[in-house]
């Protein structure tokens, strides 16, 4: 059984993505966890556009509950055995980490804000902390994408056609095997499609035609200038319902804070985006 976990903050954009991961636990009958890390050191002051905050234990579990109830009435196939309420008492971009580890989800799927030029706007500093520091597939889901059920047609996966890549794809074909989706396997070529080492595309092709044979895939170049313009006229054109992506593993902290072709395509992103780890 796949295990999504979802930290939860109460606020709007925690909602929709608990709408998002019920709908994979849907096709995929998997077990969801939703966690609430809560703290009484800290005050309230700050956090009215964080959700509400919450500072006790029975209150955490009871707003779990009520949440619970009210977001996953629509999803009657789903076991509400198979969804679980965690309280956590601690920092959540320290706990979830931590509780990765012990609970080893599938997939962690995460609120993000509405689209903006910081950090902070397009994430909240604790979905970044998440995605920076767990090991596990990380879903951000912006709070302006509209839900829909069944739309999973077409993912668009951002590779360099390494054989390294081949987990995060595995990975990939297992959470949406479930869906009737095409999965766009592209490259971006900052410098043309003429620079590119055409043997890798074709290795890469052959591997997913043999090893997914019941998979519809294809395999492309994008480029032009700018990997941002390029990347949305690709996601336009497709019409892409999901990007995917593998983060490269850094050494340095101060790394992770530099801009990166993950960020830049994320920050622009206004469907949800998949972070797998390498």
């Amino acid at each position: 059984m796949i295990k999504f976990l979802i930290p939860v903050n109460f606020a709007p954009y925690t909602i929709n993505s608990i709408k998002y991961c019920a709908a994979l636990a849907h096709h995929l009958k998997g077990e969801i966890t939703m966690v609430y890390c809560y703290t009484h050191l800290l005050s309230n002051e700050g956090k009215e556009d964080e959700g509400n905050f919450i500072s006790s234990y029975d209150d955490a579990l009871k707003g779990l509950k009520k949440l619970k109830s009210e977001v996953l009435e629509d999803f009657e196939s789903i076991d509400k055995d198979h969804v679980k309420l965690e309280v956590l008492e601690g920092y959540p971009e320290d706990i979830i980490p931590e509780f990765c580890e012990s609970y080893a989800p599938d997939l962690v799927v995460m609120g993000t804000k509405s689209k903006g030029e910081t950090i902070k706007e397009l994430l909240g500093s604790v979905t970044l902390d998440v995605i920076t520091k767990v090991q596990n597939p990380v879903m951000a889901v912006p709070n302006n994408y509209e839900f829909v059920l069944d739309k999973l047609t077409n993912i668009l996966f951002v590779t360099d056609f390494e054989k390294c890549q081949y987990t995060s794809l595995h990975k990939l074909v297992n959470l949406v095997g479930a869906f009737d989706t095409k999965i766009h396997n592209v490259q971006y070529c900052p410098h043309g499609k003429d620079k590119a080492v055409v043997e890798k595309l074709t290795e890469y092709s052959d591997y997913c035609k043999s090893t997914y044979r019941n998979q519809p895939m294809v395999c492309d170049y994008i480029e032009g200038a700018n990997i941002i313009d390029s990347t949305e006229e690709y996601i336009t054109a497709n019409n892409i319902d999901m990007l995917a992506i593998t983060r490269r593993k850094r050494n340095a902290i101060s790394q992770l804070l530099q801009p990166s072709r993950t960020k830049k395509i994320l920050f622009n992103a206004e469907i949800p985006t998949l972070f797998f780890h390498q």
